[in-house]
């Protein structure tokens, strides 16, 4: 059944929108007393660092149920304090939930009811018993209760999942068949929460009279105006305590160049574009620069295809050609030692790393969190799976890779397997192979990229990408290998 959208929703672009929001927390020292103000202070930003002045900003109180909504030219909302008050009733709403289906059983028809208390896209889902998902559907609704007609065909028990912001709430239906096609239709709201008006406010001051208690559990997202189209932040979630600045920074789609920065350029003058994926901003293509930031040269490791002293070097940086040719460098980067791609700094496992690297001023060489960071993203948005069983959600490999230059391969969602359906993401990942044991190249069987994690002494983690594989793979590598690099943009501070 063809998903219909109905007015309340805004429509799903083929690529789904996602927008980076970085935090930076300033803590006020308030005095604490029996009725405390706490003061949200909201400031827009785009990818580069650039000012972006806020439409509007929605204050959701997931513990007390109540948004509040400032629009420009407010930019603080003020709220008071009312631990201490005993006698007060407050309610806990679940962010996410589908009903039981009516009737259950049912002969190929059956209503589900979906709560949401929690704004942004909700992906719905069902599978049959074989993990095959046969039906699926993509809404933003406002914040209530949403009614959903589900038909289904075929006899057998199904599941039916809901998907917001990294939750899901999930529900089994027994088919009894008959049911005309497979789908999902929205067919109407149920009963709405609306957001309470605000206070009268003075100046660019919003305040609000709604119950809030300190570490309640909060949720900010803002609104901008780009280009003539609103973009939205990306959903934050915490326990709020004392007041805070919030810096919302706004990025583009999924695929599409960085805001604010869709290129950049290395100390040599090459240029690289830029691609957002979730809450990061990578470079679209790898490295080629055969200097360091500071202007010192990366030695190039020459004539790799006979023996060197260089095989077992774990602490000289050096770069490598791939396939051993200066013609592939253009297209495929410089595969680069873990010395080199360091550049001398201390091995990193934080989210962001804060190892500039090789990278150019304003980026950095990811650590294994990041590239974590990045795969859990696409697990948790179905249109970067491969296949239709209970395995798909790990293959996104194809989602990464570029169309061109893999050697073929027969596996089912392999990247060699129907390359022409590779790189929904835009990365572009090219299969410039590495240098390694016996003194190997793979140009077309993969690409290796290298992470700032260390394993032990001599070994550091880096993620692979094959033409027979469905999933990246972390694991160690020798530091003196050659492999790829990716940089990403530095977090807005």
């Amino acid at each position: 059944m063809a998903e219909i959208e109905p007015q309340l929703f805004t429509q799903t672009p083929i690529v789904m929108k996602r927008f980076t929001l970085i935090l930076s927390a300033i803590a006020l020292t308030l005095s604490v007393g029996f009725a405390q103000t706490v003061t949200l202070t909201f400031t827009g930003r785009n990818t580069a660092g650039d000012y972006v002045q806020l439409n509007r900003v929605d204050i959701i109180n997931l513990t007390q149920g109540w948004q509040e909504t400032i629009s420009w030219p407010d930019t603080t909302l003020t709220m008071q304090n009312v631990t201490g008050i005993d006698d007060v009733e407050t309610q806990n709403f679940a962010s996410l939930h589908l009903s039981q289906n009516n009737p259950n059983p049912f002969s190929g028809i059956t209503d589900v009811l979906l709560t949401v208390a929690d704004a942004g896209m909700v992906v719905l889902e069902i599978a049959n018993a074989n993990g095959r998902i046969v039906g699926t559907h993509r809404v933003r609704p406002q914040l209530g209760t949403h009614q959903f007609r589900v038909t289904l065909s075929a006899a057998g028990t199904y599941v039916m999942t809901a998907r917001q912001n990294g939750k899901t709430s999930s529900i089994k239906m027994v088919n009894n068949g008959g049911g005309n096609g497979d789908g999902i239709e929205y067919t109407g709201i149920v009963e709405p929460v609306h957001a309470p008006a605000l206070q009268p406010k003075s100046g660019t001051r919003g305040n609000t009279d709604n119950l809030f208690h300190l570490d309640d559990q909060m949720e900010y997202v803002g609104y901008a105006i780009v280009n003539g189209l609103e973009k939205e932040s990306q959903h934050i979630t915490q326990t709020q305590g004392n007041s805070q600045c919030f810096l919302l920074c706004f990025s583009a789609e999924d695929g599409e160049p960085c805001m604010g920065v869709p290129t950049l350029t290395d100390v040599d003058g090459n240029t690289y574009n830029t691609v957002q994926i979730g809450y990061q901003c990578w470079m679209k293509e790898s490295l080629r620069t055969i200097h360091f930031s500071d202007s010192t040269e990366i030695p190039l490791c020459e004539n790799l295809h006979s023996a060197h002293t260089n095989y077992e070097n774990y602490t000289d940086p050096f770069r490598y050609e791939p396939g051993n040719d200066s013609a592939n460098v253009a297209a495929y980067g410089y595969l680069y030692s873990w010395p080199a791609a360091m550049h001398g700094a201390a091995a990193s496992e934080e989210n962001p790393s804060n190892v500039q690297g090789i990278c150019p001023s304003g980026w950095h060489v990811p650590s294994q969190a990041e590239w974590s960071q990045l795969f859990d993203y696409l697990r948790n948005h179905s249109e970067y799976w491969c296949g239709d069983d209970e395995n798909a959600m790990y293959w996104i490999a194809k989602s990464l890779a570029s169309m061109e230059g893999w050697c073929t391969d027969d596996g089912w969602c392999t990247i060699g397997h129907g390359p022409h359906y590779n790189n929904a993401t835009n990365f572009s990942a090219m299969p410039a192979g590495y240098y390694g044991a016996c003194n190997e190249d793979a140009m077309g069987l993969c690409s290796v990229f290298w992470s700032t994690t260390e394993e032990n002494s001599n070994y550091a983690i880096r993620v692979v990408l094959s033409y027979a594989t469905a999933a990246p793979d972390p694991f160690g590598g020798k530091k003196s290998h050659g492999f790829s690099v990716r940089c990403v943009k530095d977090p807005v501070k």
